[in-house]
Parts: C-alpha cells; sequence; structure tokens
C-alpha cells in the first residue's frame, strides 16, 4: 500500500466517522449551535464547519460521555467562529476609515508599522490591565462599539461597563506617567 492510499484511507475513514456522529447526534448539535447563535445562516454555516472540524480532529477513543464532549468542541467553535468574525470586521472597519481619510497615502510600510505599533499596544493593555479592561477598552477603542454593545456583549450592567473603561483610562494613565517618570530619571 502507497502512502498516498494509506493517506486517502485513512480520510475516508474520518469522513465515515464524522457523518456516523452526524447521523447519531445531528439533532443535537444543531440544537446547541441554535441555541447559541441567532442567525439561520450563520448557524447552518457552523453546522457544516463543525462537520469539517470533526473529520479534523475526530472524538477521543473511549469517549464516555460523547454530548458531552460534542457540546464543548461546538461551543468552542462557535468562540472561534465569534472571535474571526469580530477580528475580521475590525479590519474592515479600520480599512474603510484609512480609505476615506486623506493619510489613505501612507506607504504600505508606513501603514504596517502602525498596526505592529497598535498591536504592541494592544499586547501591553492585555498584560498590564485586568481582563475585563482590557477587553472592555479592545472593545471600545479597537472595535468601536458604544458602551451599550460593551455591556451587552461582556454581560454586564451599562454602568459597569462604563466604569470597565474608565478604570482602564485611568490606570493606562498613571502606567504611562510611571514609564515616563522612569525614563527620565
Amino acid at each position: 500500500m502507497t502512502l498516498q492510499n494509506s493517506n486517502s484511507n485513512c480520510l475516508e475513514h474520518r469522513v465515515a466517522a464524522a457523518a456516523k456522529i452526524f447521523d447519531d447526534h445531528g439533532g443535537f448539535i444543531r440544537i446547541v449551535i441554535r441555541s447559541h447563535v441567532q442567525d439561520k445562516d450563520l448557524a447552518e454555516d457552523l453546522f457544516q464547519d463543525f462537520f469539517i472540524s470533526l473529520i479534523s480532529k475526530p472524538l477521543p477513543r473511549g469517549l464516555r460521555n460523547i454530548k458531552g464532549y460534542l457540546y464543548r468542541a461546538i461551543t468552542n467553535d462557535i468562540v472561534d467562529a465569534t472571535r474571526r468574525m469580530m477580528k475580521y470586521r475590525a479590519y474592515m472597519r479600520e480599512y474603510a476609515k484609512r480609505s476615506n481619510r486623506p493619510d489613505s497615502q501612507k506607504t504600505p510600510r508606513e501603514i504596517l508599522q502602525e498596526a505592529e505599533e497598535a498591536e504592541i499596544a494592544l499586547e501591553l493593555i492585555e498584560k498590564w490591565l485586568p481582563c475585563t479592561e482590557a477587553e472592555a477598552v479592545s472593545l471600545r477603542y479597537l472595535d468601536s462599539h458604544k458602551v451599550k454593545e460593551i455591556a451587552k456583549t461582556m454581560g454586564v450592567a451599562d454602568a459597569t461597563a462604563r466604569a470597565y473603561v474608565n478604570d482602564a483610562i485611568d490606570r493606562i494613565r498613571r502606567l504611562s506617567g510611571d514609564i515616563e517618570t522612569q525614563v527620565a530619571e
């Protein structure tokens, strides 16, 4: 048997295993996805993507709680898909902003440098701020969300979301002041 035939047989086996899981648990999979995603088209896309996910990462052997495993895998896939969409939307918003401004005449090198600086700033924010504050600042200033949207995304009250953003800004100001003081000394 050649390596190519072996790989083909392995892929066929994985597809058959995923198809069996969908035959046995397709209704459960669809219910879990629909409970997390309101958009029917997106839910259908996630349903199809989950089939591909099961092909690339089959269920572990000897698994006792298949539905529990499937639930966790589905929710992880939904979280990953949501992050990808949010990142894509942020990139598209930034592209739209840049394409409508006079500074869109910047060279690709300048644009890349600004993107790298923004990435470094985001890493520092995530490193030095508590998770809730970092998430709130990211949603507010990177994704251009309003306080109500931040609150909804984070599952907190509007006042709490506003406090997270304000506390984060205060903390950033204090940290930047400390850094400037240390540099001056």
